[in-house]
């Protein structure tokens, strides 16, 4: 089976709608070939995710209404051999047109309820610092660096994990974590405490785009890193990306001394990764 006769049971494959010889048949071209596999898993994550979507959120009654009455027809699509090999025509069948309706009003019911103006995941992070300060978000207790790496980790099953920063040098010592879920993403929260000071390790997957449009950037030629520093309300931050993780340290220290810290600490400070 050709690659362009395998697209063409893709769809079919994920949505359960396959016979049996076109199951059959789809499932020994995907096992000898990848390009063509990758389609298909990523048919797979579109498909849970536009449920998901279509599940979790619900429209009001007028909105969805409104939606529903003032969809435009679909145009027949051309059957040429030449629109068929159009990235975009081979995947239009993946989106059927349940999956693209509940799309359709999830998107639309999260613009209904989006505040005017949000905020970054990085700014949230910090009022989550806040809050672990006045006791109103609880910690699971760990004081032990390795066990609270571990548990972090567990807690996102593997999928990512706390850097390995060395505070040794203040004298400070975990407390305490917990795991927070901000728009979908999961934070990874360590709180460090000892000699006067706290200090706050926040990890996610993100991209220096999570940091806040006007912070002060530095860039560090040795390891050709980039830091982030901002603050608010008296607390102190530094993010920066290592591969697709985000890590960010929140502290009342002075942000030149966080900073520094934040350099001097990071894994790729003891063991520079130089990045292409």
């Amino acid at each position: 089976m050709k690659c362009e006769q395998a697209e063409e049971l893709i769809s079919a494959l994920i949505d359960n709608e396959a016979t049996e010889p076109e199951r059959a048949a789809a499932e020994n071209h995907l096992r000898a070939c990848p390009n063509c596999r990758r389609v298909y898993e990523w048919g797979r994550a579109l498909n849970r995710e536009i449920r998901a979507a279509g599940a979790g959120v619900v429209a009001p009654a007028g909105l969805r209404q409104t939606i529903l009455s003032n969809q435009p027809a679909a145009p027949a699509e051309a059957d040429s051999s030449e629109a068929r090999r159009d990235p975009i025509f081979r995947l239009r069948p993946l989106v059927r047109p349940i999956f693209a309706s509940a799309l359709v009003l999830a998107i639309a019911a999260i613009l209904f309820f989006m505040p005017p103006s949000g905020q970054p995941i990085s700014l949230t992070a910090l009022e989550i610092r806040a809050k672990i300060d006045r006791g109103e978000i609880p910690l699971q207790k760990q004081t032990n660096t390795d066990e609270l790496h571990a548990w972090l980790r567990h807690s996102v099953n593997g999928e990512f994990g706390p850097l390995g920063y060395d505070f040794s040098p203040l004298n400070v010592k975990p407390i305490g974590a917990t795991v927070q879920e901000v728009g979908g993403r999961q934070i990874l929260v360590a709180v460090f405490r000892g000699n006067g000071l706290s200090i706050t390790c926040f990890t996610f997957l993100g991209t220096e785009g999570d940091a806040p449009k006007n912070a002060a950037a530095f860039f560090d030629p040795e390891t050709r890193i980039s830091f982030y520093s901002f603050s608010r309300d008296g607390l102190h931050a530094v993010l920066h990306r290592e591969g697709n993780v985000i890590c960010m340290l929140v502290s009342d220290m002075p942000p030149e001394e966080l900073l520094s810290l934040v350099r001097n600490s990071s894994p790729h400070k003891r063991h520079p990764v130089h990045a292409e």
